[in-house]
């Protein structure tokens, strides 16, 4: 981080995570280093402008097990115990500030880990502030739908679900055989949809100017299903890469343009103009639906 500008090298969302692990499993690290690449508000939490829920509510659970690590060793005097409460109690008020009038807080997938962290950090902010039950409900209707298929989203929601969090983690056994294990989120087209029928959708790709194009997918097909209908046409204006995550396939290139941690860019999914919570292998289109992928910055 110290060589990038104090940017990590995937994102700060993986640093939550990280300093997370390093505290459950007593690894080595600097509780001062610790409360300066969590302290710089914006850059750190911000994401296309909007507060990132699941960002801060991830950075909630690693301070909150550094603070407790802290609190254990009994350095209460400690200046960094102080800067670390400082962080949580902001990043509180944020992740409060993100609540939605069904309970959601931030979008349908940040809400898990925004729970953890209210769990964690209840006295931070008053009962009366947080309807958890009502989040809860709104949780569970979005269960039934399917909205949690993804392993990654469901292995997100299910602590809460359990009245758990990552800080309950205390060890786990090693499992062999992990590096042979392959998660594959294709889903078969029959699954997509029970309707042979097509749609029409728009679509744009969005850097210094914008390129449009109107293809025809089956109904029931995903964005990136609509982006390699479009690159079929033609491939030097809609050509892109991708690669696989366990959330799916995430577009790394468009035109020949790669996101960079480093410089802080990436490629956004917006729906008429609003950012997608869900990614280009999940997210089911619609007809006539504006599709965009926009070069943008963090």
């Amino acid at each position: 981080m110290k060589a990038h500008d104090g940017n990590p090298l995937t994102n700060f969302y993986q640093l939550g995570l990280d300093v997370l692990a390093l505290c459950l499993f007593n690894g080595s690290y600097s509780a001062t280093e610790v409360a300066e690449f969590f302290n710089h508000y914006k850059k750190n939490y911000y994401f296309g402008g909007q507060f990132s829920v699941d960002t801060g509510a991830m950075a909630v659970l690693a301070l909150t097990c550094v603070n407790r690590s802290l609190t254990n060793e009994q350095i209460k005097a400690d200046k960094n115990l102080k800067k670390i409460d400082e962080l949580i109690s902001f990043l509180v008020e944020k992740i409060m500030s993100e609540k939605k009038e069904n309970g959601l807080i931030g979008n349908t997938f940040s809400t898990g880990v925004a729970m953890q962290a209210l769990f964690v950090s209840s006295n931070y902010y008053n009962e009366s502030e947080w309807d958890c039950q009502q989040t809860l409900d709104t949780i569970l209707q979005e269960i039934s739908q399917g909205v949690f298929n993804n392993p990654t989203a469901a292995a997100q929601i299910l602590p809460p679900l359990m009245g758990r969090t990552y800080l309950d983690v205390e060890d786990c056994p090693y499992v062999s055989g992990l590096d042979t294990f392959n998660i594959s989120n294709h889903v078969p087209e029959s699954e997509r949809s029970n309707s042979s029928s097509l749609i029409m959708v728009y679509y744009s790709v969005v850097i210094n100017e914008t390129y449009s194009i109107n293809v025809t997918v089956p109904n029931g097909s995903v964005f990136l299903d609509v982006m390699k209908a479009a690159r079929k046409k033609n491939e030097t204006t809609f050509g892109f890469t991708m690669e696989q995550s366990s959330w799916g396939p995430y577009i790394t290139s468009v035109q020949g343009l790669y996101a960079n941690n480093n410089k802080r860019t990436y490629w956004e999914l917006l729906s008429d103009g609003k950012a997608l919570s869900q990614g280009v292998g999940s997210y089911v289109v619609h007809e006539e639906e504006n599709l965009e992928i926009r070069w943008s910055t963090y």
